[in-house]
């Protein structure tokens, strides 16, 4: 049983924070975007596709990461094992985000440099 709480709140901590998260990024990336892709119809489509790529990765990873398990022995190592997860995923959350903020702006650099060439 304890194994099932355990769980639930890693699920209740994690989950709402990658929705918030990728939600934000999603309302205030749509003008970074709009920037890059002149097409409203495909900086849009391009703003979901990010999106749900974000939602699946760090979902699927919270989902695997349960596979690990978490050590429920003693409260400490409950605790540990709980909040070292959480820290885990929210890292990956941010290098995801820096890793697209890179790119995009890699992205558009090279189409700056096409169209002044």
């Amino acid at each position: 049983m304890i194994n099932f709480v355990s769980y639930a709140i890693y699920f209740l901590i994690t989950v709402p924070v990658i929705v918030l998260v990728g939600w934000k990024c999603f309302t205030i990336g749509r003008i970074y975007l709009l920037d890059l892709f002149s097409n409203i119809q495909i900086c849009d489509s391009v703003n979901r596709i990010l999106l749900i790529g974000y939602y699946l990765m760090n979902i699927g990873y919270v989902t695997f990461s349960l596979s690990e398990g978490l050590k429920t022995e003693t409260t400490e190592l409950f605790v540990v094992s709980i909040f070292t997860k959480i820290a885990t995923t929210f890292l990956l959350i941010a290098v995801m985000h820096y890793i697209n903020i890179f790119l995009l702006t890699y992205f558009r650099k090279q189409i700056l440099l096409t169209f002044k060439s």
